[in-house]
């Protein structure tokens, strides 16, 4: 079984570097890859997102209310760290007890933070890689 690794701003997010002053209002604007929503919406998704975890209950019901969509998990960042030190955190405290690397796929916005998955044995892609394979 594949296990993913999804990413939420540039990655599930399609208009991210739009910038509202209320974090709030900016998830009420979200637009979401429906087309990466279609391909993932029967495989088992985590989301593993550097967004503050303050977000997460409020990024969740939205998406979910604008696309009928849920990952199964999802790991918003509590720790203020970097987006590669927060996801690796997160793969040593929560994903590696339960799951092998070679079962997991990362889709990733964030270079720095598909390096580190790579590092740990994970296939990482950005989401145009991943609808192409």
């Amino acid at each position: 079984m594949k296990i993913f690794l999804l990413d939420l701003n540039y990655t599930l997010v399609s208009n991210s570097e739009i910038k509202i002053k209320s974090f709030s209002e900016q998830i009420l604007n979200e637009e979401y890859r429906i087309d990466l929503i279609n391909v993932l919406k029967e495989e088992y998704v985590i989301m593993v997102t550097s967004c503050p975890d303050k977000y997460k209950q409020e990024t969740l019901a939205h998406l979910r209310k604008k696309t009928g969509w849920n990952p199964r998990l999802a790991y918003f960042n509590d720790l203020n760290l970097t987006s590669p030190a927060f996801k690796e955190r997160v793969l040593n405290d929560h994903i590696f007890s339960n799951y092998q690397p070679e079962s997991l796929i990362a889709i990733e916005s964030n270079p720095k933070t598909r390096a580190m998955y790579k590092q740990n044995k994970i296939k990482a892609l950005t989401f145009q890689e991943f609808l192409e394979v």
